[in-house]
């Protein structure tokens, strides 16, 4: 589809919607390669192959509270990325984030080594900044010596894109394109859409899930549920 077919005026649902996130990434590879080359600074042709570890199952229900829209992703065989949205600040982000991660790096199977266990990286898309921790828009956090800064390993990454902190983006995150992505998830109208799509081709097929989504009744009813979950929290 091109830019020029894409709708005009407001959004009925950001991509910060947690279930619309999962619909565009999960079913469009191109979009989900983009992101992913664009956060690890990597060049889209370095990417050999990706796969999504924890498809949704269309029509369960996305207000349960045991269903998790996380999106976790194996790249070239040899990284785990788990990657979510969150735009509510429940003041536990430290501790969900560590959470995933660690459930994540337990992945050994019985008579494994120690030495298969495969890298793990759990980002996050807040729409808040984290309190008591300087705002920055593209953050990463290893394990490392606290004396010297020695890295203790490389394998345990933990990061955070910070949606109100774009301004803050320094030349390398503009250099990978990561605050175009994030723009893109803060885009209310699809003016603003197309206008970033017609400047990167991963966004564009980005932006053509989104419009085919948000077409489909039964999939926007499950986009409602999560706005409606936020509004009850909200109270």
């Amino acid at each position: 589809m091109q830019t020029t077919n894409l709708p005009t005026g407001k959004l009925r649902y950001t991509l910060t919607n947690d279930y619309l996130f999962h619909i565009v990434f999960q079913n469009n590879p191109k979009a989900l390669l983009g992101l992913w080359a664009s956060l690890l600074h990597m060049h889209p042709e370095e990417i050999r192959s990706v796969e999504v570890l924890n498809p949704i199952e269309y029509g369960k229900t996305p207000i349960d509270k045991e269903f998790i829209l996380d999106l976790k992703v194996m790249l070239n065989d040899n990284r785990i990325l788990n990657f979510e949205v969150q735009v509510m600040d429940e003041n536990n982000w430290s501790d969900r984030s560590l959470s995933y991660a660690c459930r994540t790096f337990d992945q050994l199977k019985s008579g494994q080594s120690y030495l298969d266990i495969k890298p793990v990286y759990h980002i996050g898309f807040l729409d808040y900044d984290l309190k008591g921790i300087t705002p920055e828009f593209y953050a990463t956090y290893k394990l490392l010596n606290v004396k010297n800064h020695e890295i203790y390993s490389d394998k345990f990454v933990l990061a955070v894109v910070n949606l109100n902190q774009i301004d803050k983006a320094t030349e390398e995150d503009h250099k990978y394109g990561i605050d175009h992505w994030a723009r893109l998830f803060k885009a209310d109208t699809w003016e603003a859409i197309k206008k970033m799509a017609q400047e990167n081709e991963y966004i564009s097929s980005a932006a053509e899930t989104m419009f085919e989504s948000s077409q489909d009744a039964s999939l926007r009813h499950f986009m409602e549920g999560v706005e409606e979950a936020r509004r009850l929290r909200r109270g």
